[in-house]
């Protein structure tokens, strides 16, 4: 019987089988397996180079859908505010009370000029221009020369909202005021989160930087592991590649779990075991290595340096962290542009975004995500805004991390480059290994209306 569309799978060890063998078990998110072949053969390029693409997605996805804004530690007291530009919006996020946070389009009702910029602190949203003015929460306060408006009927005249959650410690906003709840938008966010709440967490670094690519093509560049062997040829004694694993959790939540101490699949068999301990340790402390026993099993002896090591760096007790969550690469998408990633060994979060009115640029965000020491003491990291081309080692916080990433900038540029020059209107996805991908442009299309697929 032939081998139906999606079913193909990489003759290496997939992730449950790995995690089944843990001596501490995966939680139950990570035992989960949910994939659904998608029919999305025929991409075609302009989205990812068209102007005219790029503005439909202003008109009809950015002020539609759920997008992480900033984090509550950037707004920790009453009056303190943060604004998140995306395409032709532009959000004011404030903590109006202690338990509450409120998101106003910032826009003057009077001729438009934008109320405030970046973030600070404020009691009144007053327009620079000609000195309208709003409360925290939102009413109109008042205006020189009232008497001049005869039309304006102070309680009708508040700041036009936006919709607001709050998630682990992330706050969500929806340009529409009147969007589906976020939990039930991003589904099953909270429930895959709980062994390991972000609320608990704080930026202890953030770095970003101008990629001179389309915002969905550098996304689609951390959704699947495919690349890593050819990208990131460094890991592939000790982490595998093609048989990553990746789910579809209805239309907006997307995931890829990827073991560690588990070689490509080509060298299954072919790595001892004790050769990836001494590997993967290096990426620890030199006081937290250990040396390698000859019988070692890597995944259990790495886990343990792990939990030691995180628990000593980040002031708090990991010892009762799964091997999966100490060792693993767990990467969530929220569609269109939030990826959290669970666990402990890479604690981070992406947020991808256009770059002004350039469909050839984007911005890329990523925050590291340090849970909060038992201690409370904690502050939260200024963004490192890198130059073009600089590298994210440079980035503080980023040394490891940043090499890898430097290695995927260092395909992006070539990506758009080629897109632009490519004579075949089309790209071509793998059924499996970018599935995510495909499930990524089906919910935009869903979004951008009923249309031709382009």
């Amino acid at each position: 019987m032939p081998i139906r569309r999606g079913e193909a799978r990489s003759s290496g060890p997939d992730y449950a089988s790995v995690v089944a063998q843990d001596r501490v078990p995966a939680p139950g998110p990570l035992h989960v397996e949910s994939y659904d072949w998608i029919d999305a053969d025929e991409l075609d390029i302009a989205r990812y180079t068209s102007d005219t693409f790029r503005q439909l997605e202003n008109e009809r996805l950015w002020p539609s859908t759920w997008q992480m804004a900033c984090r509550l530690e950037h707004i920790p007291n009453e009056g303190d505010f943060h604004v998140y530009d995306i395409a032709d919006s532009s959000i004011i996020v404030v903590r109006t009370g202690e338990n509450e946070v409120r998101a106003y389009h910032n826009s003057c009702l009077h001729r438009g000029t934008t109320l405030v910029e970046g973030c600070g602190h404020t009691q009144v949203f007053k327009c620079p221009f000609h000195g309208f003015s709003w409360n925290l929460d939102g009413s109109f306060r008042g205006m020189p020369a009232a008497w001049d408006f005869p039309q304006i009927e102070k309680d009708d005249f508040s700041l036009p909202e936006a919709a607001v959650a709050i998630w682990g410690g992330f706050v969500m906003v929806n340009p529409d005021g009147t969007a589906p709840d976020f939990e039930t938008y991003a589904a099953p966010l909270t429930e895959h989160f709980q062994p390991y709440p972000l609320e608990e967490r704080f930026v202890a670094y953030h770095a970003c930087q101008v990629v001179d690519a389309n915002w969905k093509a550098t996304q689609e560049a951390f959704l699947e592991g495919y690349h890593v062997s050819t990208t990131h040829g460094h890991t592939v004694r000790f982490a595998n590649d093609f048989d990553c694993q990746y789910d579809i959790f209805g239309p907006n939540v997307s995931r890829l779990v990827q073991a560690l101490a588990v070689p490509a699949t080509n060298l299954v068999g072919k790595v001892e075991q004790a050769e990836m301990a001494a590997t993967i340790q290096k990426m620890m402390p030199p006081e937290d290595r250990g040396e390698v026993p000859p019988d070692v099993n890597a995944r259990t002896w790495l886990a343990d340096r792990f939990r030691h090591s995180f628990s000593r760096q980040w002031r708090c007790d990991l010892s009762s962290a799964s091997d999966a969550e100490m060792l693993d690469s767990i990467q969530y998408l929220v569609f269109p542009n939030f990826a959290p990633w669970g666990g402990y060994a890479i604690p981070i979060a992406y947020r991808f975004r256009p770059w002004g009115d350039d469909p050839n640029k984007s911005y890329m965000e990523v925050m590291m995500l340090h849970p909060i020491p038992d201690d409370g003491e904690f502050t939260p990291a200024e963004p490192f805004v890198l130059d073009q081309g600089q590298s994210w080692a440079e980035a503080p916080g980023f040394h490891a991390l940043g090499m890898v990433i430097d290695q995927d900038m260092a395909n992006l540029p070539r990506v758009q480059k080629g897109l632009r020059a490519a004579q075949q209107k089309t790209i071509t996805l793998s059924d499996y290994q970018e599935i995510r991908i495909r499930h990524f442009h089906r919910r935009l299309d869903e979004v951008l209306g009923d249309r031709e697929r382009t």
